[in-house]
């Protein structure tokens, strides 16, 4: 099987570098997929931002722009509109009403959303053109997080991308729920769940539990190491929530090594920011099989919390 033909869609569900990283070469190398990205991505203060950096190449910026750019220059070499599609909330990538339906729909992002992205990456870009700084993607709330729910026949998932709460009624996880997508859509309960933003706190909603999943769920998530998410308080709120939750690593493996102060002194004169090197590489592989059952299988990395009764 030739995966470079094989592949017809590549979704970036948004741009920071744990998302988007490697984006770029995946499209040059599938001649078939379409990439899908919120619509914000592909409007003109998106656009603009990127041709910012493509002027200065000694700009020291994220890794994420610098990605976002290489994409921008393939499609825009190619001339082929078909090539990429903007997403936004109730996006539907298929639907397919055969024997076994199934069916690929995004709840996220929301029209204030995009609106607050815009205006958001519009006045980034105005700030960069004065003066470069290497944070140019926003780290704040992830806006334009599109978050998925997949069904197949009788079975269903939640894909919760990096959708978080923000406090703001129309946007996050909260415009899922107030705009009455989930009616609208007739979407099923989901029986799998890949946990939001690595778990933390933002990225939960109660309601997420209560109209979008069954009760005790298969629950996933990957860790973000930097961040120390998902910390222990929300692995126990998650693992109470779930028949199993999984992650495909310990989110503690990466505890940087203690040393003599003056060696640490040395260090930070050195490298401003150090991270520990972990080959360490998570995976958790789940399938749906003919009669209904999930199976999970995963390498040594992953861990698992659960609440089964032995």
């Amino acid at each position: 099987m030739d995966l470079s033909e094989q592949v017809v869609g590549i979704l970036i569900t948004h741009w920071h570098s744990d998302h988007i990283e490697g984006a770029s070469t995946l499209l040059k190398a599938c001649h078939n997929a379409k990439l899908y990205c919120s619509i914000a991505l592909l409007k003109k203060e998106a656009l603009q931002l990127a041709a910012l950096y493509k002027k200065d190449i000694f700009a020291d910026t994220d890794k994420e722009i610098r990605e976002f750019r290489e994409i921008i220059e393939f499609l825009s070499e190619t001339k082929d509109r078909n090539r990429f599609a903007p997403v936004k909330n109730r996006h539907t990538f298929f639907d397919y009403r055969n024997t076994v339906p199934t069916r690929l729909v995004a709840l996220s992002p929301s029209d204030v959303a995009v609106t607050q992205s815009m205006a958001s990456l519009a006045e980034l870009a105005e700030k960069q053109g004065k003066r470069r700084t290497r944070n140019v993607v926003p780290t704040s709330e992830n806006l334009n997080a599109v978050a998925l729910h997949f069904s197949f026949g009788n079975f269903s998932v939640l894909l919760g991308s990096d959708l978080e709460e923000t406090g703001n009624p129309q946007t996050g996880w909260s415009a899922i729920f107030n705009d009455q997508i989930i009616n609208e859509l007739s979407l099923p309960i989901a029986s799998l769940f890949k946990v939001s933003h690595h778990g933390s706190e933002t990225g939960y909603h109660d309601k997420i539990w209560q109209e979008l999943l069954i009760e005790s769920p298969l629950s996933m998530t990957t860790p973000y190491t930097r961040s120390s998410l998902p910390t222990a308080d929300n692995i126990n709120k998650l693992q109470n929530l779930s028949f199993h939750f999984l992650i495909t690593k310990d989110p503690q493996a990466n505890k940087r090594i203690k040393r003599e102060n003056m060696v640490e002194r040395e260090l930070r004169s050195i490298a401003k920011d150090r991270r520990t090197i972990n080959e360490k590489m998570g995976h958790i592989q789940i399938r749906y099989t003919s009669d209904g059952a999930l199976n999970i299988s995963g390498n040594e990395h992953a861990v698992k919390f659960t609440t089964e009764v032995l």
